[in-house]
């Protein structure tokens, strides 16, 4: 029994080991997923290899969607790939056209949901964002509204919903409060 123990020990580490980098390794690559669905189809082949800093509002989401698992199908979506290993970024958005419900969330590059506003905390007034990496400085000379967020990571997921009960009817309100978001370079 004393020659097993070295060998159990050692496939339980190896066990240890291997659950404690999958843990750390899926939510990563899953992100680094998302961030190439982020690429607009139109955008030069370069950035939808890398694509950063850009707005993307994909169509309404349909029952056949499925780049991103189980999509709802009542909120249209609008997405930033942000890459701050540059430099910071600057998100606005004022959905005020929006008939009800819509949120902004910020995800780091390991998936954790670091930020988020909606409707009902911005009260009708722009959001204004300034993202950073820990590293960098604040630009000087922000807006007072500008909120100043740290990101845990460089890469970083923005994710818009906005509630469309009724797409058909609502359409060009819905439209124009999502393509109000902006994702530029500081």
């Amino acid at each position: 029994m004393k020659t097993r123990l070295p060998a159990i020990a050692a496939w339980i580490a190896l066990a240890f080991a291997v659950y404690y980098a999958s843990i750390w390794a899926l939510p990563r690559v899953i992100m680094q997923r998302v961030h190439k669905i982020a690429a607009p189809a139109d955008a030069p082949p370069a950035a939808q290899s890398s694509p950063s800093n850009l707005a993307v509002f994909p169509a309404m989401t349909t029952h056949a969607s499925r780049q991103v698992v189980m999509p709802s199908p009542d909120l249209l979506y609008s997405i930033c790939s942000l890459d701050l290993s540059q430099r910071p970024a600057r998100i606005s958005a004022h959905p005020i056209q929006a008939p009800a419900y819509w949120s902004i969330a910020l995800y780091a590059a390991n998936s954790d949901n670091f930020f988020a506003i909606n409707d009902r905390q911005a009260a009708g007034k722009p959001v204004q964002i300034l993202l950073k990496a820990s590293d960098q400085a604040t630009p000087t000379g922000l807006d007072a509204n500008t909120q100043i967020i740290q990101s845990p990571s460089p890469r970083v997921l923005l994710l818009m919903r906005t509630l469309a009960t009724n797409y058909a009817r609502d359409k060009e309100a819905l439209e124009a409060a999502r393509r109000s978001l902006r994702c530029e370079p500081a």
